[in-house]
This record gives structure tokens, sequence and C-alpha cells, in this order.
């Protein structure tokens, strides 16, 4: 079989053998990885790098003047780009409009902040750096090359982030700000990346543009063709694809018997109805993308303009049929195999190295120092922001992909030289920060629940019941509490701690807080007991509300029982040693099964008020 791009011929039998190398070598690798609690993802770029053409070669197990092998696993390239236009097209499902309304200003902001940084500082090392003496190696870069690299550096990776929140149960605000501020930033990325490739070719290959191409005009010409692309495949999944698809549990079902038939399932006629979506996505995309590129118009908008019309104004069971299980990690393996396998460890110098450390030291500042930025800018939650710059650090299969590309379309290999070992990098590390910092979530939590664990004994009740007399006057107890439900119970709590207060307390940060930590855990403390609790910015002191609920609402927590005593705790967020103490006290006093029942026969808010006063006092639980 001759070969398209010229050369030596490619023969098929070599290209079955490098293709089984290379995906066995890829899997063992995963799952190396995986029994090492690290990422299948690393495993996967690393057992495809060491059985890559530049490792065997570097190791003589391939004859230096046979290139039969890397031909081979040249041919395959095609599907690169193809699972690049299906992850562009696939970001189109988060454009979704009412997915970007929950999102708000706060992660908008923080989002363009870190992006900003990061491609700026990557932009200027690479820049600047290719023109100091140290890096002699490398010609000096032109600036939109600088910015193209740049635009890599900001993708991030939110798969395993995710998958590790699934795993320690993160739920909430901190879970929503990561989705939202992922999904812009790859957005983003990827429009940016498009735009400096367009900029990059014009000075790579000049020959294949119009002599007016150095002006923007033909770049907005082209975008706008893509754009048209975009269209053009959102119609014909719309006329392929029906709006009211079959789900995957009404998909037609094979005897039992035939089931087990290897043969049958690979010989089947007719596909099941999700693959059948599958192929109709990958086919019409793949004919786009690939039409698009070869006009050398920026494909990738063209994907991310079809997701986004097909997730706003068609069906979501296309978007599915991208997740079907036995396929997905089929294509996600083929995929890390034929990326690592173009890792070059030929190219691995002493300055290519150093490049490749300065590239991992500005990424990691920019998206861990912007992110921190714009939470201090946006008054973030203390807690978010010291979680949520090390979630920003992943970084893979974009990446990964766009590195390849950009080596292969500009011929400079040195690039994806660079940047592969630095995604390698960060999905060891920033994967571990990232488990690091979501447990350290965790234990904030861990550590309300172990004050409200508290045992009470009357030698310390007076401390206890002291502590929270200071913030229980009579305006701040309920003795006829309002409310069907947990949330109207609260929001009525809220809406009376806002009345009786002199500070200032924002009631929709203040819902939305103790909702999350609903959510996270339910509050209902046992014995007919809940404690909402939150800690707020903007709080100079505790504020405090106890309520007596004549039937009882459900908080859920310990067990289901309705709690008839309910005493919410709202905090200064700059002082969680002050909020736990709270807790504490709480579960100190209302823990004493003889309070509780003096409370619940109070008849008005100031018996209750002076009960707490009295044991303030006595520490006498008596009656």
């Amino acid at each position: 079989m001759a070969n398209p791009l010229g050369g030596a011929a490619i023969h098929p039998p070599m290209q079955m053998m490098a293709l089984g190398l290379v995906i066995l070598a890829a899997h063992l690798g995963g799952k190396v990885c995986h029994k090492l609690r690290m990422s299948e993802v690393t495993g996967q770029l690393v057992g495809g790098a060491m059985v890559g053409p530049f490792a065997l070669h570097l190791l003589h197990l391939l004859p230096s003047g046979d290139n039969s092998y890397d031909l081979a696993l040249e041919s395959f390239h095609f599907f690169v780009f193809v699972f690049l236009g299906m992850v562009a097209f696939g970001i189109g499902e988060e454009l979704h409009l009412s997915r970007l309304r929950q999102v708000g200003r706060a992660a908008v902001v923080i989002c363009l902040i870190h992006v900003l940084i990061t491609w700026v500082g990557i932009t200027s090392l690479f820049y600047f750096g290719t023109r100091l003496e140290i890096i002699s190696s490398f010609s000096a870069m032109p600036l939109w090359e600088a910015m193209l690299i740049g635009s890599i550096g900001t993708a991030s990776a939110p798969a395993v982030t995710f998958v590790l929140m699934n795993q320690l149960s993160v739920e909430g605000r901190l879970r929503q700000m990561v989705g939202g501020i992922v999904v812009m930033a790859d957005v983003m990325e990827v429009l940016l990346f498009s735009f400096f490739v367009q900029m990059a070719m014009r000075e790579v290959r000049p020959e294949k543009f119009s002599a007016e191409s150095s002006f923007l005009r033909p770049m907005l010409q082209e975008t706008i063709f893509a754009l048209l692309v975009g269209v053009a495949i959102y119609l014909a999944l719309r006329l392929l694809v029906r709006r009211h698809a079959a789900h995957f549990e009404e998909e037609i079902t094979v005897h039992h018997e035939q089931e087990k038939l290897f043969l049958h399932r690979i010989l089947a006629e007719h596909p099941s109805p999700s693959a059948e979506i599958l192929l109709i996505v990958m086919g019409t995309v793949s004919l786009g993308c690939g039409f698009a590129y070869s006009q050398h118009w920026p494909f990738l908008i063209a994907a991310i303009l079809a997701g986004f019309m097909v997730a706003n104004l068609h069906s979501h069971a296309i978007f599915d049929s991208l997740k079907i299980d036995n396929i997905s990690p089929v294509m996600n393996l083929g995929f890390f195999a034929l990326i690592g396998a173009n890792i070059s460890f030929a190219g691995l110098q002493w300055d290519t190295a150093l490049m490749a450390l300065m590239y991992v030291a500005m990424r990691f500042t920019g998206k861990y120092c912007g992110t921190k930025l714009g939470c201090r800018l946006m008054k973030e939650d203390p807690k978010i922001s010291a979680c949520l710059p090390s979630l920003m650090l992943p970084q893979a299969g974009v990446a990964a992909v766009e590195a390849v590309y950009v080596s292969d379309i500009l011929q400079k290999p040195e690039i994806s030289a660079i940047i592969l070992p630095a995604i390698v990098f960060f999905e060891i590390c920033g994967v571990y920060m990232v488990d690091r910092s979501l447990r350290l979530w965790r234990s904030w939590v861990a550590d309300e629940e172990k004050a409200l664990r508290e045992v009470s004994t009357h030698s310390g009740i007076a401390d206890a019941a002291r502590l929270l007399h200071c913030f229980l006057g009579e305006a701040f107890v309920i003795h006829d509490c309002r409310g069907r439900t947990k949330s109207e119970v609260i929001e009525y709590l809220v809406d009376h701690a806002r009345k009786k207060t002199d500070q200032h307390i924002d009631r929709s940060q203040a819902l939305q807080v103790i909702g999350e930590r609903e959510k996270l855990s339910p509050t209902g403390f046992g014995n007919n007991i809940a404690i909402p609790h939150c800690r707020l910015m903007g709080l100079g002191k505790p504020v405090l509300v106890l309520a007596r609920h004549e039937t009882g609402v459900v908080f859920g927590g310990v067990d289901e029982e309705p709690c008839h005593l309910i005493l919410l705790i709202l905090s200064a967020a700059r002082n969680p040693g002050e909020h736990l103490k709270l807790l504490a006290s709480t579960a100190h006093v209302l823990g004493n099964e003889e309070v509780r029942k003096r409370l619940l026969a109070c008849t008005n808010s100031a018996q209750m008020s002076d009960l707490i006063g009295t044991l303030a006092r006595e520490g006498n639980t008596g009656v």
C-alpha cells in the first residue's frame, strides 16, 4: 500500500501490530496507575509513550533506518482530530442557557481572571524565554505562536475533579462553581486556540493564503464560514435524529442466550438506537469539521456552535449517545494511546526540559494565583477560596490533542515535546492537590459534625449555656415558629434574624449557603432537634435564633423524626473557631434531655430565654 504522504509504503500487517501494541501498552499503563490510586489517563499516556516510535528508536528496539512503524502509527493520526471535533461538539452540552444562568457573576469573573493571567504568563514565557541565551536551541518564537501555546495552557480537565467529588460526596456551591468555571474556561480556550491557530498558519504556510492574509478581514471571513459549517452540522443532525429519540432503557434487548455470543453482537445487522445516534453524530461532525479543516477554517468553532445549537434547540439524546458505557472508554483509550505514542523522547534535551518546567511553573502560577485573586475580588466564602484554586490545575484531553495538532500543522515537534510531559505532571500532581483540597473541604464539615457530637454533662452545661445566652435574648427566641417544610422554616428564621439584628445579613447568600450545607449533610441532630448553621461574609459577630415548632418539621440527618427545637446559627466567615465553639455549646445544652423538656414546656419566648439564662447562672437542669 502506497503512503499517501509520500515516501515508504505503509504495510497493513505493520499497522495492525502497531495499533495492537500501543493499545495494550496504554491499557496496562492505565491499570497500573489505577492500582497506585493515580489517574488512568496518566498511565495511558505513559504506556503509549513507552511503545511510541521515538522511545523504541531511542532504545534501539527498532532499526535506525526503518520507519515503517512510524508511518503505521502516523496513519492513525486522523482519529486524534476526529476525537478533538467530538470533544468540541460535546462542550456544547455544557453551554445550555439554563446552566449558564445558574453559574452566576462570581464564576464568570473568576474564570476570566485566571484564564487571562495564565494566557498572558505562558505567552510571555515562550515569547521572551526563547530570546534568552540560556535556551539557545530554541529560535526566537513568533508572537502568534507564543499566544497559541499560551491558549493551550488555559485548558483544564474537569473529569478527574468530578470523579473525586463524587467519591467524597461534595455538593453545593463548590461543585457548581467548579463546573461553571471549567466549562467556561474550556470554551474560551477553544476560541482562543482556534483564532491563534489561524494566525500561526499564516506565518508558517503563507503560500496557502491570499496576499491580504495579514489583515483581520480574511480571519473574520473564515470564522463566519466555520460558523456556517456549524449551522449545517446542526441542521443535518436535526434532520437525521428525531427530537424524542429512544432512551437507552427502551432499546431493543437481545435474548439472554444471544447476549453471550460475541459474533452475534459484532455482526448484528442493526445497531442499538443509542449506538446509531452515536454513528450519525460522529459521521456528521467529522464530515463538517473535516471540510472546515481542509479549507483552513477554525473547525473547532464549527463543532462548538453545532453542539450549542443542539443543546438549546434540539434533543439531549444526541449527547447521551456520546456517553455509551461500552464505547466511551474505548475511544478514550485509543485517543490517549495515540497521544502518548507521539511524545518525542528524542526531543527531550536540556533546553526542552527547561521549557517544560517553565511551562509547568507558569501555568501553575496563573491558574492558582488567578483563581485566588478572583475569589478575593468577588469576596467568596473563605472555604471556597481555599479549595477552588487547586481544582483548576489538572490538564489532560483537550490540551493533549491540541499540542499534537499544533506540532503537526506547524511542523514543530518540540511543542508537543514540551506540553505532553507537562500534562503528565499536572495529571499526577494536579490530581493529588485536588484530592487534598476536597478532603480539606470535607474535614471542615467533619469538624462541625464532631462539635455537634459533644456529650452533655451537668458540670459543663453552665459554660455552654453562658455562651449561648450572650446571643439569645428574648428578641432572638421564637415560641411559635412558622413553616411547614424545612425550607420554609429556614427562611422564616433567617428573616427573623435580619429583622432583629443591627448587622447586615444578605438574605439570598444566607439561604444559599445554609441550603448547600443541608445538601452536604442535613443538620437534624436527633432527639427532635435541628441546628441549621453557616458562616457568612460581612458578619462581625454571630447571630442566633432559637425556635420552638409546635408540630415539628423533618430536617433529616440522624433520624427522620420531626424537629420541635430549632436553633439557627449564623457566624462570621473569618472566625471558624467561634463557629465550632457555638456548635459544641449548642450540642451540650440541647443534647440534655431535661433541658429539652423544659424548653418545650415554656409558654412564651421570654420563658425560653430566661431558662437559658438560668442554666448559664446555675447550670441546674432540674425542675
